[in-house]
């Protein structure tokens, strides 16, 4: 195989990887976005609930406070019982307290089902904080795993990016001016097998006397559709 052509498809093999690694660096901030907006989404919803548990303990003091003053209301009529001096004034006497009871019962019975409702909200709550600690673990697992990768892709592409430069070097640049112009028209593939007669970059079909010439990977062929450089890949390779 020519020298040329070696060093064309080892230059597309490691800008392929340069790519690859620029494209996952620059993908992680919007899926680190991504999980602490979902982290954020439950953490709001567990909040929510917070303030719901808070708000019912809230009324359910107001309304016994209710209840502790209609009792003070009771004593206090109750300790006018003395003053009454006609059955007129005792019957009304006890219809007063009588109504007064009616409000405190509805009242406590109010208690009660704030009591039940703080109860559901409350086991609410307790689901949403294991969902919220789940939510964290996997959040800081998922940093702790993109940080690595991201190291890793970062030393990689320092790496290739180096073994780029060697191998842009030994390139005829004529050559080499080609390759970047049908690399940046061809979405980064600008070097690719002929296989069977069919470029495998456009998939379309290549005149029968070309793919002769290309097996030979004497000389740079470009496919006759898409422009890309084209070579043979020996089966023995």
């Amino acid at each position: 195989m020519q020298e040329n052509i070696k060093l064309l498809i080892e230059l597309q093999g490691t800008d392929s990887v340069i790519f690859r690694d620029k494209n996952f660096i620059d993908s992680m901030p919007s899926k680190l976005l991504s999980a602490d907006q979902a982290f954020k989404e439950i953490q709001s919803l567990y909040e929510g609930g917070k303030q719901k548990v808070t708000l019912l303990e809230k009324k359910k003091k107001d309304k016994e406070k209710e209840t502790e003053d209609i009792n003070e209301r009771i004593k206090k009529i109750k300790a006018r019982a003395s003053e009454i001096k006609t059955n007129k004034e005792y019957q009304a006497h006890l219809k007063e307290i009588e109504a007064i009871e009616k409000e405190r019962y509805a009242i406590e019975d109010e208690i009660l089902s704030i009591m039940e409702a703080v109860d559901a909200a409350g086991k609410e709550l307790k689901a949403e904080e294991i969902k919220v600690k789940a939510e964290k673990d996997k959040v800081e697992a998922f940093k702790k795993q993109v940080e690595k990768e991201m190291a890793e892709a970062e030393g990689e592409l320092s790496e290739k990016k180096a073994r780029r430069s060697d191998i842009a070097d030994k390139i005829d640049p004529d050559m080499y001016n080609e390759y970047m112009k049908v690399l940046k028209a061809c979405g980064g593939l600008a070097v690719v097998e002929a296989r069977d007669e069919i470029c495998q970059g456009c998939n379309m079909n290549i005149p029968p006397q070309m793919f002769v010439e290309i097996k030979k990977n004497e000389e740079i062929n470009q496919c006759p559709q898409c422009r890309r450089i084209l070579y043979w890949k020996e089966v023995n390779e």
